[in-house]
């Protein structure tokens, strides 16, 4: 690879060294996608280290804002509670970034205001949910009501917040049961590892409070379900997309990481050919 073709790829901060984070290195390892990772930010070190170690990555490991600094795009895959961090470092840096965890959006949503008033671009995944395309389209004509039932085999949903406080212990079950039913923000406070989807959802419709989200514990499956149903001036929309897990994590749906893979390719992409007009 030649000079000016290395400085064209685009150099990538990684929030976040979990399974995503192996999904995108292993993305970027094929060489397809202009990019390469140039800093790994982890509140467990070993988890940037078995990826730098893994990959053969030159990538330093540093602190948020060090990370930040380094890359010309951002991506964050760990968990929603590093989200205002990582979209303020952004900010204050100049640069885009991918957030994941788009939970941590809905619970800071001044944070896309402030984004949008500095010229900077957070791009949201679609995650493990196909459909958002047609709710952002049917928008333009107002939305009069989106609900989210989500399914998933009980060991999908283990650890979850509102399983602890409320003593839920799903590993009795032995039918599909519902044990949530609220808003989508109630939702992503309650499965905030789980439930992006939901965020991602209300984000791009009709917002967390309206956005209604109902989750199903089923023992018989061993896929994770996502069903949407939207009605408005344009009609009714239903969608459905089954998810065969990670192979890597049981709790994380294959396509979210692939979402996110196609989000870099776009981002890297886009990346390119500003460098190719300078």
């Amino acid at each position: 690879m030649d000079s000016d073709e290395q400085m064209g790829r685009m150099k990538v901060g990684l929030v976040g060294c979990g399974n995503i984070g192996a999904d995108l290195c292993i993305a970027l390892h094929k060489g397809e996608i202009p990019a390469e990772i140039v800093a790994l930010t982890d509140i467990v070190e070993q988890r940037a280290k078995v990826l730098q170690r893994s990959f053969h990555l030159s990538a330093e490991i540093l602190p948020l804002e060090e990370n930040v600094a380094a890359a010309d795009f951002v991506v964050e895959c760990a968990v929603p509670a590093v989200v205002k961090d990582v979209v303020e470092a952004a900010i204050r840096h100049q640069k885009d970034c991918l957030i994941l965890s788009v939970g941590g959006l809905m619970m800071h949503p001044e944070l896309l205001e402030q984004a949008r008033a500095h010229s900077v671009q957070v791009r949201i995944p679609s995650g493990s949910l196909c459909g958002l395309d047609g709710i952002r389209a049917a928008m333009e004509a107002g939305l009069h009501s989106v609900t989210l039932t989500t399914r998933k085999p009980p060991k999908g949903l283990a650890g979850a917040p509102y399983l602890v406080e409320n003593d839920i212990d799903l590993r009795a079950l032995t039918k599909p049961t519902v044990i949530f039913e609220g808003s989508a923000m109630e939702a992503v406070h309650a499965f905030p590892s789980d439930l992006n989807v939901a965020a991602a959802l209300s984000l791009t419709g009709i917002g967390p409070k309206e956005t209604r989200v109902r989750i199903i514990a089923d023992p018989n499956l061993t896929d994770n379900i996502h069903e949407v149903r939207a009605e408005g001036a344009f009609g009714r929309l239903e969608t459905t997309t089954v998810n065969l897990p990670s192979p890597r994590n049981a709790k994380s749906s294959y396509l979210a990481s692939l979402s996110a893979c196609a989000e870099l390719r776009a981002a890297a992409m886009a990346f390119a050919a500003q460098y190719a007009e300078k």
